[in-house]
């Protein structure tokens, strides 16, 4: 985990040689992929993925490592998440990840989601849509990219 927070590619190539468990825990259910995740290291991400490490892992509050990548704005490693199979109809705290993207306004990250067969018709409890979420923050382009994808009008 330490090398992992370091970003010591190296080093987790090394501990991942000898047999170090590649799924190390925090206390919190975070794990050392979602940390490389969080972080925008790809490198660590694809070393911690070929040795095992768990894709689809959730820590307690229900974050996968395909949720810290996207928060954190690293599409080269969604993209490599989604690859190694990263579920993209993952959902925490009522909201869909497509939802959080489009929260946050970044068109490129949930083009991705929605090309990797993102639900667009995901209602969070009190029955908002990704599409209600462009729409409240009058993102024109997010909304087009929505509605082009199925999204109901």
């Amino acid at each position: 985990m330490t090398a992992v927070e370091a970003n010591e590619d190296r080093a987790v190539l090394d501990l991942l040689t000898q047999g170090v468990d590649p799924d190390p825990q925090r206390a919190s259910g975070q794990t050392a992929l979602m940390v490389a995740a969080a972080n925008g290291n790809r490198r660590i991400v694809r070393l911690l993925l070929a040795a095992g490490a768990d894709v689809n892992g959730q820590d307690s509050a229900g974050y996968t490592p395909v949720i810290h990548a996207s928060q954190s704005g690293h599409l080269s490693v969604v993209r490599a998440l989604l690859a190694a199979g990263a579920n993209v109809n993952v959902s925490q705290g009522g909201e869909s990840l497509l939802m959080k993207v489009v929260g946050t306004g970044d068109l490129l990250t949930a083009e991705m989601l929605l090309a990797a067969g993102a639900d667009v018709h995901y209602r969070s409890e009190d029955g908002r849509t990704a599409l209600d979420l462009a729409r409240a923050s009058n993102n024109q382009d997010l909304e087009m990219l929505l509605v082009n994808a199925g999204a109901a009008r």
